[in-house]
């Protein structure tokens, strides 16, 4: 037996070891990256348009700030009521004072659609708020309050272009008081933040303790070679710890073409590089764009995708494919988002690794309060390859976690993911048919108190375990640790 001679099995192996894993291990990084965007990009949207204006007139008819007040039954004092609860936006009130108003014959169509319109935008009815506002302006087309309601509603629904028009009249015509003024300025800021090109950047430090991602044991693997009558055997590597730079960077924009349709284009860039050890080294990038359709409830998009991945310095694949993305707010507080893709990967050396990579995502996300959300779902991701069932795998996949605000000016998240691996046929090097069971946990950390040179310093813990029945060759831990700065417009 020979101690000095690396038996050709392992040597597949360990091959397979270096190349296949990050085809999986990075499936959800362009995902969490660009949902991280979204959600910040949506805060800084909102953050800038201040709080609708309350319409005070004479509050002696009502119940206002725990004070009643008597309304007598007839068409001056209950229209009178109306308007103030309207203005008030008391819509129990409203409702009440509406259903009395509508029993009068006498009553006035223009209150009645004023308060159905109302109604219909507290309850995400934006279809039916803009017809009953655009029945007043029918009637009255000088109308700057019903204007003002009208072009709030277009901007929640998404309609920017027509919200814009109103908006810039009625901020040019001056004839609404300074604090509502202020209101419009604000909206028109937050159109020309959602026209512009939207983006974010990432930059810190990483500490990997396991960049090969080594069983880092002590394997000795022997096996009999019949024909030659001789043994064979091999060591697995030793885990590698090192430190290196961790980045990523997003840009984005969409153009409305009418109504709620229009196109859309976004870029991502990532990676992990490492100082002392590039064979580890990994530069994505990402473009993806086509039609999408944004209104208040639904976010859809369709379009083509170019990836290009680059490993240890070298061009490791291109890939060309199509994604498919929906997003259904189907109540204030919760949503659903589906992601389907598909594309071809084709590898600048390793060809006998072509094949397709279809995958499918569906979460679900619950805001419990207002500071903190739960979130969770699962995914179902098919590798392909014609040639070599062996490389072929199916994986499933659910996750869970918690995001939120655990002190003010700090952020925090949990996440949890499992996931199953199985490949597709037997492997005679492996002498086995792969099958893995992973686990990955993250806690974030974010201090948006803490700003330096205006972005966020941000902490990640990542353990990944993985268990496989091959377990002396990709049964591994590793532990990560982000220290980054982060940048959202």
């Amino acid at each position: 037996m020979s101690d000095n001679r690396i038996m050709p099995i392992l040597s597949v192996a360990l091959m397979a070891l270096c190349l296949s894993l990050p085809v999986y291990a990075d499936e959800d990084t362009p995902r969490t990256i660009w949902q991280e965007a979204q959600h910040n990009q949506q805060e800084n949207e909102t953050n800038l348009i201040t709080p609708d204006p309350i319409f005070v007139e004479n509050t002696s008819l009502i119940v206002i700030n725990g004070q009643t007040f008597q309304v007598e039954n007839n068409i001056n004092d209950i229209g009178q009521a109306l308007f103030l609860a309207i203005n008030n936006q008391q819509w129990p009130d409203v409702r009440r004072f509406l259903a009395a108003y509508l029993k009068l014959p006498e009553h006035d169509v223009m209150l009645v659609n004023f308060a159905q319109g109302g109604l219909a935008r507290l309850e995400g009815d934006l279809d039916l708020a803009a017809y009953y506002y655009q029945q007043i302006l029918n009637q009255q087309p000088d109308f700057p309050r019903i204007e003002l309601e009208l072009a709030r509603v277009y901007f929640e629904d998404h309609k920017n272009r027509e919200a814009e028009q109103l908006f810039t009249g009625l901020y040019k015509a001056q004839k609404l008081p300074e604090i509502v003024l202020k209101n419009i300025n604000s909206y028109l800021e937050a159109i020309d933040l959602r026209n512009g090109w939207r983006g974010s950047f990432s930059v810190g430090y990483a500490y990997n303790d396991n960049v090969n991602m080594s069983p880092d044991q002590e394997t000795i693997f022997r096996y009999y070679n019949p024909i030659e009558q001789a043994f064979y055997q091999g060591q697995t590597p030793k885990a590698i710890k090192a430190w290196g730079m961790s980045y990523d960077a997003t840009l984005s924009r969409r153009y409305q073409l009418a109504g709620h349709h229009g196109i859309f284009g976004r870029g991502l860039i990532f990676g992990e590089n490492y100082r002392d050890y590039h064979d580890e080294n990994e530069n994505t990038f990402l473009l993806v764009g086509g039609y999408s359709y944004k209104n208040k409830s639904h976010d859809f998009s369709f379009g083509p995708l170019f990836e290009y991945k680059q490993r240890a310095g070298d061009t490791y694949y291109r890939a060309t494919g199509a994604k498919t993305e929906w997003r259904w707010a189907f109540t204030s507080q919760t949503a659903v988002n589906v992601e389907i893709e598909h594309k071809q990967l084709r590898h600048q050396q390793l060809r006998r690794k072509d094949g397709d990579l279809s995958s499918s995502y569906l979460t679900l996300s619950h805001a419990i309060n207002k500071n903190f959300v739960l979130f969770g779902g699962g995914d179902w991701l098919y590798r392909g390859n014609d040639q070599y069932a062996v490389d072929r795998y199916q994986q499933w996949g659910i996750r869970a976690g918690i995001a939120g605000q655990i002190y003010p000016g700090i952020n925090g998240s949990l996440f949890a993911t499992l996931k199953e691996r199985r490949f597709g046929a037997y492997s005679p090097s492996l002498r086995a048919r792969r099958q893995d069971h992973e686990q990955i946990y993250i806690a974030v950390i974010k201090v948006p108190a803490a700003e330096i040179w205006g972005m966020t310093p941000s902490f990640t813990f990542r353990h990944r375990h993985n268990h496989s029945n091959v377990d002396w060759l990709y049964s591994y831990n590793k532990n990560e640790v982000l220290i980054r700065l982060e940048k959202y417009f």
